[in-house]
């Protein structure tokens, strides 16, 4: 490892980080110091810029769903809040049973509908599920190759789809599939490609929107999230044109200009209805003003952009990955103001290899020690 990296890992980067912005290739290492760190993002960004407590109307997706439609704002129909206790449609409708939404689903009876767990992040546990009608009249499910009457696909769920968020959020939102504009469907029809579009609010209370990404999804896959292995493609916000697109480290950091399971070439393609989108974005913000930094997922839809979810904790690399870093001059300035500050160079050789080395035991030794000196002591001295 050279004395560069060190210095650079030493000041808060990972390895993935390192590799991911291509620090590697970088003439001075001063110039790491762009990048905003995923630890500087939760220690320092996010207590700076999305204080209040309304943060967690985003982390709930049904509250935010019936909050949003209810100023008007496009949302996904949402038949209501599966729950055997808490279980309610938006007209107040018990769904707590199988039977309830069978019976909900029965009045409209899509051809394919979302279940998604009320606190989720991430794209997890997200489920796509087609509806037919059984010869006898019943409604029949398909998921993953097999069918089944939607009761007992029902009855089945999953139940430990509602640990983010310190499984604060119970129940299952369920949605009806979108259906995505023809333009986005070309380049994937696999999954419904969607926008992540940051808005921010600056201390003058201007809503500006700094990035946009759009995400592809894979065939095999019912959602688009890099963590799945889609893409994270480049869009220039003022105009909405496309760039490169590229893979997270893991599925191998590969940038491409083309759909590797449509062969559908992307880059310099220009996203229609680009000002609607960052219109009902900004008003969506609007609503929020207490959670300065959002990162909307908007989906593009034939009658137009319609807001999926809002992110008070939206991921920073997917949008970093595609800038010469987010802390550019002057957005510093504006995070000065709001008590965040960031250095701009690299820890010295010293001072990154003992940070390097307590971040390490921290994550290693440290928690194990910790909690068998915990068991070993009992409950006499309280350690923090």
């Amino acid at each position: 490892m050279n004395l560069d990296k060190i210095r650079i890992l030493g000041s808060s980067f990972t390895e993935d980080e390192y590799q991911l912005y291509g620090f590697d290739r970088l003439e001075d290492p001063a110039d790491a110091m762009r990048y905003l760190s995923h630890r500087q993002n939760h220690e320092i960004y996010r207590p700076a810029v999305n204080r209040g407590y309304q943060q967690h109307l985003l982390e709930d997706k049904w509250v935010s769903q019936l909050f949003l439609n209810a100023l008007g704002i496009p949302v996904p129909k949402t038949y209501g809040l599966f729950h055997p206790r808490f279980g309610i449609t938006p007209d107040g409708s018990p769904m707590r049973t199988p039977e309830h939404v069978a019976s909900t689903l029965e009045r409209h009876l899509p051809s394919r509908f979302v279940l998604k767990p009320r606190g989720g992040r991430q794209g997890h546990n997200i489920i796509v599920v087609k509806l037919r009608r059984g010869v006898d009249g019943s409604i029949q499910t398909e998921h993953d190759g097999q069918s089944m009457p939607l009761t007992t696909f029902l009855a089945n769920l999953p139940n430990d789809a509602f640990g983010d968020y310190g499984g604060c959020y119970h129940g299952w939102l369920v949605q009806d599939y979108l259906q995505q504009h023809d333009f986005l469907g070309h380049i994937n029809p696999h999954t419904v490609n969607s926008l992540r579009v940051v808005t921010f609010i600056d201390t003058n209370d201007e809503i500006r929107i700094p990035h946009a990404v759009l995400r592809l999804g894979r065939e095999g896959s019912a959602a688009d999230n890099w963590d799945k292995g889609g893409l994270s493609v480049a869009v220039d916000q003022n105009t909405g044109t496309l760039g490169r697109g590229v893979f997270k480290i893991r599925y191998g950091g590969d940038w491409v200009s083309e759909h590797p399971d449509t062969s559908v070439h992307f880059e310099g393609q220009q996203i229609p209805n680009w000002n609607s989108i960052l219109d009902i974005c900004k008003r969506a913000a609007a609503t929020m003003s207490g959670v300065r930094a959002i990162g909307w997922d908007v989906a593009l839809t034939p009658s137009g952009p319609v807001i999926i979810e809002g992110n008070s904790t939206w991921g920073l690399p997917v949008l970093q990955v595609h800038t010469k870093g987010f802390l550019t001059d002057e957005t510093r300035r504006e995070l000065e103001l709001l008590g965040a500050r960031f250095p701009d160079r690299p820890r010295p050789l010293p001072a990154a290899l003992v940070a390097l080395l307590v971040y390490q035991w921290r994550r290693s030794r440290g928690p194990r020690l910790m909690a068998a000196l915990r068991e070993r002591i009992g409950s006499t001295f309280h350690l923090v």
